[in-house]
């Protein structure tokens, strides 16, 4: 079972978003980066859209940058449609607004960003145990039921 993670970002932010990987791929965490999955002649929004839809969540780097850009806004809001949980990376004196508003977050210092980067990590980690436990008990309860009806045919 493997996790896929949507890292939303300015592609201004892409040496963080490269030290994110190192981190997220040493726990056998997918990412998808978009820039990284150049596909010429297909349409931008569609190639991103459904990327997010196969995440089981997107880390948003929200940097000044990343507050800027109306990708980066586009991608929350279409995230937050498809109730896919969004886990903020917030740098510092950044406001946060709209779908991300009082939500917790974690707090990005771009001069020393490695805490954060480790943080978000962790965080990640921790996601993707819960999530294979819950799929680990969906299956036994598949697999129960299916026995189950097996056992009323007879």
């Amino acid at each position: 079972m493997g996790m896929k993670v949507f890292l939303s970002h300015s592609t201004k932010d892409k040496w963080l978003v490269t030290q994110l990987e190192i981190i997220l791929s040493r726990n056998q965490i997918n990412c998808y980066v978009a820039e990284e999955d150049v596909q010429p002649g297909s349409a931008l929004w569609e190639k991103i859209s459904a990327n997010i839809r196969d995440s089981d969540c997107v880390l948003v780097v929200l940097t000044n940058d990343g507050n800027r850009s109306e990708m980066v806004n586009q991608e929350i809001a279409t995230a937050h449609s498809l109730n896919k949980p969004i886990i903020p990376l917030v740098e510092t004196g950044v406001q946060v607004k709209g779908v991300l508003g009082g939500r917790e977050y974690i707090e990005l210092d771009k001069r020393n960003p490695y805490g954060a980067i480790n943080n978000a990590g962790a965080y990640l980690a921790n996601f993707k145990t819960k999530l294979e436990n819950q799929q680990a008990f969906t299956s036994l309860v598949i697999a129960g039921l299916m026995l189950w009806a097996f056992s009323q045919e007879k």
